[in-house]
């Protein structure tokens, strides 16, 4: 199973760069999602991770596959950016994972070309205030559907993945341990119930 740390955008570039180098041995990938940032910004981010031994192997830009592509680094598409048809068809051979919500979205997704999905939110999560969580039903549904990875997001505690595994979903994406005090022990938690 997979664990994708996804970033807040509640942080300067040296405070997410801190972050993701301690936190870099428990998470397989992470998912910049740094929304006010610009593309220089993310740049220096990188090559700055990549000077101090990063494996740049573990960094998806989000909803940005043209820096994605010129980066070589794999691109998380959103709903309202790009389209997987119409980025597979600009950047044939760039990875690319695509963020659905329903069993429909992830079928359309994967036969335009993802490579991965992201579902949610799965349970209640403050970054989703007053949107009711779509729980694990259809979640469970997609990954059965679905030949590509399927990844839980939203609300997800440790305590839920030996669950997930059993029920075919590749890994799970966390958010709220990457930007608390202690991210290290938080995430630390998500690897070893992962790992168990």
């Amino acid at each position: 199973m997979k664990l994708v740390g996804v970033t807040d955008d509640c942080h300067s570039v040296d405070e997410l760069l801190l972050k993701l180098l301690e936190t870099e041995p428990y998470i397989d990938e992470f998912i910049l999602r740094e929304k006010s940032k610009t593309d220089v910004q993310l740049i220096e981010l990188i090559s700055r991770l990549s000077t101090r031994g990063f494996p740049l192997d573990k960094i998806i830009v989000h909803a940005r596959p043209s820096l994605a592509n010129s980066l070589s680094v794999p691109c998380q598409l959103t709903g309202y950016g790009m389209s997987v048809k119409e980025a597979r068809t600009t950047f044939p051979s760039l990875r690319l994972g695509s963020s659905i919500h329903s069993l429909e979205e992830a079928r359309e997704a994967q036969a335009a070309g993802a490579d991965w999905l992201l579902y949610g939110h799965i349970y209640l999560t403050s970054s989703k205030k007053g949107l009711a969580p779509r729980g694990t039903d259809e979640l469970f549904e997609i990954a059965l559907s679905c030949t590509i990875p399927v990844y839980a997001i939203g609300g997800i505690r440790p305590v839920h993945l030996p669950f997930f595994k059993r029920h075919g979903v590749r890994g799970a994406a966390i958010l709220s341990p990457i930007s608390s005090q202690d991210a290290v022990s938080a995430v630390r938690d998500y690897a070893r119930a992962r790992d168990s």
